[in-house]
């Protein structure tokens, strides 16, 4: 797959596209892009995934960090796993946002000979979101391109969106955010050295250093699956401030206890996967109580994991 930063190289390549933030790669993004992809290859040509940094929404709106569900890293993986060719990654601006949609397209046009442009149902683009589906059908007739429309993946609740899913990640609800994901939600960072607290009490942690800009968990305790060097172990992970150690800092830390295993893995990278919410954080009468609490949580991990897949990447 070769990765792409700006409107630039795989000049005077025949392509499919597909156009969008696509934070999450959720399973309606996956669904749009395994089509284009698909068909791509029946018709022997290139595919191009077109997708934006800032989200539109963060700069437009204002939106604070954390916001993301998906790192710009992970979003290429993801894209790699799913077949895409190309990715041109572009940096969002005011500038762009207040492009009229044939400029928009005509930027593309220059560079790329697309063929056929693959979008969801409600998208559009352009000043003030003025490129719908209609606009941009019109566009493609005289710039010899056709739009090709996919619906929406539902679950029991309706369309899977982006929004929902950060709803679900920032409430604790991750076995609804894994089957719209299609995989478990990460985080991915590096081991950084704490105050030790942990080990002090029989507990060793990995503590992360994760992008400022992606979503946490809410509070609380969770059954995780940890991969550190290729190898992926159960783990149990708190997200949170700590409340029993009285702490003054009160940004929420990320502290993984490596089931049966204690090995030095400072600085490293390592990915951490969410599967189940075991409890909510809470502050502890004594470090007696905590001790006591934290060996169930483990042994409650421990049962979660037995019987979940195991795995890393998409499901499917």
């Amino acid at each position: 797959m070769n990765h792409i930063e700006g409107v630039k190289a795989a000049k005077n390549q025949v392509v499919y596209a597909t156009i969008g933030a696509f934070d999450g790669v959720h399973l309606g993004h996956q669904h749009l892009i395994r089509s284009m992809v698909t068909q791509s290859q029946k018709d022997s040509v290139q595919s191009l995934v077109i997708t934006f940094h800032p989200h539109p929404a963060v700069l437009l709106r204002s939106l604070p960090l954390p916001f993301y569900i998906t790192t710009p890293s992970e979003k290429l993986s993801i894209f790699h796993q799913l077949g895409v060719d190309f990715v041109l990654d572009l940096n969002f601006t005011n500038k762009m946002a207040g492009m009229e949609p044939d400029q928009f397209i005509n930027l593309l046009l220059d560079q790329y000979s697309i063929k056929q442009i693959w979008l969801g149902k409600d998208f559009a683009l352009g000043k003030k979101r003025s490129g719908n589906l209609t606009v941009l059908r019109e566009i493609g007739k005289e710039k010899g391109f056709s739009i090709i429309d996919c619906p929406h993946v539902e679950d029991a609740k309706g369309k899977i969106s982006s929004s929902e899913i950060r709803n679900w990640i920032t409430t604790g609800n991750f076995p609804q955010t894994t089957n719209a994901l299609n995989r478990y939600y990460s985080l991915e960072g590096k081991v950084i050295y704490g105050d030790s607290r942990g080990r002090k009490i029989g507990f060793p942690t990995a503590n992360l250093d994760v992008w400022e800009g992606k979503l946490l968990p809410t509070p609380g305790v969770y059954a995780t699956w940890i991969t550190i060097d290729d190898k992926t172990l159960p783990s149990v992970t708190n997200v949170g401030i700590r409340p029993t150690f009285e702490s003054t800092d009160s940004n929420p830390k990320i502290e993984a206890h490596i089931l049966d295993f204690d090995q030095d893995i400072y600085q490293k990278q390592v990915q951490l996967h969410f599967v189940e919410n075991i409890r909510i954080e809470k502050k502890f009468n004594s470090i007696d109580e905590l001790i006591n609490q934290i060996q169930k949580d483990a042994k409650r991990a421990e049962e979660i994991l037995k019987n979940v897949k195991k795995q890393t990447g998409l499901f499917t």
